[in-house]
């Protein structure tokens, strides 16, 4: 036989040594085959809590901005209104010739511009009456208005950092400024617009346009679905949303030749100094069912998938499994416990330690991802959570984990509020990029502790963010010639946009004309509220709600307080409710009832106290239709308050809206119930008080065309009671408070809210 040759036998060797694929920086599309079935199953175990639950928007995101404006006007105030740069304006007189030869001059400008940010914009030229007149871009017309009609525009697309000449002409006095809105907003973030629009992770996506899938790669849910849930790794594997299982996968993928199992055990909102403590840690509480509860799930999700490899991963053939790798992604709810933040290393170790003991694998390779929020600009209580983390993987703090453990910063990860689909910092603004990242980093530390090379994945520079610097209040004149600056965009172009908007185009036409709502609301901003801010950032104060008839704090009311007969634990909120009233008060909020016959007391507004004394519930605040920060005038004495006034009102005026404001209980976690009532018929009420997240808005009723009439006499009867208040939401029960006055008011009804 003939001998074999030198490069034959080297072949040969080859073939018999451990293989590991190098990682690129760019990974390969997914060739569809399945893992190596002869060889064991390489699993990793996913854990943590909501993010690496997987928060990340598959689709749908939309732009958190209902529109984007710059202006050219120098005076508008230096910020994101602003075009980069603008030209000065070059004025020429252009020789413009008559039907009957004869010539004339009128003046033109001249210029040029450059836009922060490339996209399609729309031009506007001038304000009210100073927006007569034509601009050309490059000597494309862009803009035309002529004198009885309404403005022509063109949409131009233009790129940042480019030069676009500009005309002015048309146009009597000065040359106006221009404004320009960016039409083409876009949803940032999610996994469609990043991958298909941005072009970026092309490997999850075909030459189709359809999501790859990795036969390679088998995904399993453990924790939240029952009896576990899993399919072939792609983009949509998690559902609508994705964590880092997408971008640790592919990676793993392209690493091993081995089918790969990924089991996630993940839960929101659970924190590793008490839902995932590991044994090493100890107990806190030896009776919480709920205390550890998370790291045994986790342990037995991870079993139960196992002991049944063969239904799970598909094409399995008894080859057996290695558990190869543990990642690690949580530390949001440790943050908010100064004792959690303080354990978190020793806790990450415990974890660490205890995983590889349960699983029998003393050097189970293991990958921690930090928290990221807010990326460079970190809160503190975060930066000692990523602390924590990154010294569990620093071989010089924990020189044992040397070479099998690591961790990865994520904070470079981060993407802001406007790159995202979402404003959830918490949840990294939905942001799928990120979670990519995060993924996709995990992965490639995984490969290098296990012997592989794995190039990072390359990262263009993000922007630095520039701390604020503290700069001077402007003065009076200053705002007020900013805002001037500013009308042009907040009138023509926020305001026109919103009332087109048909989010609030129907409710402010409803409000407009006094029409009761279908759902009443204890709160006094509807869309109405919108529009008026638009005038006021623009210095234009026409449209405010201001005070109507005789000054309620001028006048006595008639008022009286009781405990009635139907008690209610003082620990219980939302006190409003049917009682029985003393004799003969049935009748108390009609209009012929005669209070003092009935015994009631006189007193000035507002009613109120504190533990049973006259004193304002807030030490800060100072919100006018509140006034909680104020001393009581009359003392609210026991649970329930009745108070009622008759007042002679003048006219109601034609194009303004009405309403009564309930003072004294505005903010998260405070106040109660309230019923006001109009010569004797019910105007309006709430059998709430203010919950969690619906405070810092004035409360009260509007007057709806429906009870118009009983304005129009001139006398009114205003009547309204309350209830005390004993309790706190969170922190328990407390002295008995309350504060309660009414306030009339008129608001003048800005003309766009009535366009049809």
């Amino acid at each position: 036989m003939k001998p074999q040759t030198p490069w034959i036998t080297f072949s040969i060797l080859l073939l018999t040594l451990p293989v590991f694929s190098d990682v690129p920086p760019r990974l390969p599309d997914p060739d569809g085959q399945p893992g190596d079935a002869t060889k064991p199953v390489k699993v990793y175990i996913l854990a943590g809590q909501s993010n690496m639950v997987g928060m990340g928007a598959l689709s749908g995101a939309k732009n958190i901005y209902d529109g984007v404006y710059l202006s050219s006007d120098p005076a508008v105030p230096t910020g994101p209104f602003q075009i980069y740069q603008v030209g000065n304006y070059n004025i020429l007189p252009l020789q413009v010739f008559g039907p009957d030869g004869t010539s004339t001059e009128k003046p033109v400008a001249n210029g040029w511009l450059e836009v922060p940010r490339g996209g399609v914009y729309q031009l506007h030229c001038g304000f009210g009456d100073h927006s007569n007149c034509v601009m050309r871009l490059d000597g494309n017309e862009v803009y035309r208005r002529d004198a009885g009609s309404a403005p022509v525009k063109q949409e131009v697309t233009l790129e940042p950092g480019k030069r676009y000449a500009f005309q002015l002409s048309g146009f009597s006095g000065a040359p106006p400024r221009f404004w320009m809105q960016k039409t083409d907003l876009l949803g940032n973030g999610d996994l469609e617009s990043v991958v298909k629009r941005d072009g970026k992770f092309p490997w999850l996506v075909d030459q189709d346009g359809n999501w790859t899938v990795r036969n390679d790669v088998y995904f399993q849910e453990a924790r939240l679905a029952k009896d576990g849930q899993g399919s072939p790794l792609s983009a949509t594997s998690n559902g609508n949303t994705l964590g880092p299982e997408l971008g640790f996968g592919h990676v793993m993928g392209t690493f091993h030749d081995e089918q790969v199992l990924l089991i996630k055990t993940a839960q929101g909102n659970r924190s590793l100094g008490f839902d995932f403590r590991p044994p090493s840690s100890g107990r806190t509480d030896p009776d919480s069912e709920f205390e550890s509860a998370e790291y045994r799930l986790m342990v037995e999700g991870v079993r139960k998938t196992l002991e049944n490899i063969d239904k799970v991963v598909p094409g399995y053939q008894g080859q057996g499994y290695e558990i190869a790798g543990f990642a690690w992604f949580q530390g949001h709810k440790d943050s908010f416990d100064e004792q959690s933040i303080a354990d978190y290393e020793k806790n990450l170790v415990n974890l660490i330690d205890d995983v590889r003991q349960e699983f029998k694998q003393p050097k189970l390779p293991v990958v921690v991802a930090t928290v990221g929020f807010g990326g460079q600009n970190m809160q503190d209580k975060f930066l000692k959570i990523l602390q924590a983390q990154m010294a569990v993987g620093d071989e010089k703090q924990h020189p044992g984990y040397d070479g099998t453990v690591t961790s990865v910063d994520t904070r470079s990860f981060w993407r802001e509020v406007d790159e995202s689909p979402k404003g959830e910092d918490y949840h990294y603004n939905r942001n799928a990029e990120t979670y990519l990242l995060i993924g996709d980093a995990l992965g490639r530390a995984m490969v290098r502790l296990q012997g592989g090379t794995a190039k990072s994945l390359p990262q263009p520079a993000r922007p630095k963010r520039i701390a604020k610097q503290p700069t001077a209040e402007p003065t009076d004149e200053q705002k007020a010639i900013g805002q001037k600056a500013l009308r042009p965009i907040i009138l023509d172009g926020i305001a026109a946009s919103y009332v087109a908007n048909p989010r609030y185009q129907k409710a402010l036409q409803a409000e407009a004309a006094g029409q009761r709502p279908t759902r009443a609301n204890q709160f006094l901003r509807g869309s109405m509220y919108g529009l008026v801010n638009c005038y006021r950032t623009a210095g234009i104060d026409d449209y405010e709600w201001r005070p109507f008839g005789p000054d309620f704090d001028d006048v006595q009311w008639n008022y009286y307080s009781f405990d009635p007969p139907e008690t209610l634990p003082i620990e219980k909120g939302n006190r409003y409710r049917k009682v029985t009233y003393p004799s003969p008060m049935a009748n108390w909020f009609a209009a012929d009832f005669d209070a003092t016959q009935a015994g009631w007391k006189h007193g000035g507004q507002p009613f109120g106290q504190l533990d049973g004394k006259l004193a304002p519930l807030s030490e800060t605040c100072n919100a006018a239709f509140c006034r909680c920060g104020e001393k009581p005038e009359s003392l609210w004495e026991n649970e329930i308050l009745l108070v009622r006034g008759t007042f002679d009102l003048p006219p109601l005026k034609e194009g303004h809206r009405y309403r009564i404001v309930v003072g004294g209980s505005a903010h998260v976690n405070s106040g109660e119930g309230f019923a006001i009532y109009v010569n004797g018929e019910l105007l309006a009420e709430s059998n709430t008080g203010v919950a969690v997240r619906q405070g810092g808005q004035p409360r009260g009723a509007h007057i709806y065309d429906d009870f118009l009439p009983e304005f129009q006499s001139g006398k009114v009867t205003i009547a309204a009671t309350s209830f005390l208040r004993y309790n706190h939401p969170r922190r328990g029960i407390q002295p008995p408070r309350g504060h309660f006055s009414l306030l009339l008011e008129e608001q003048k009804i800005p003309p766009a809210a009535k366009i049809k």
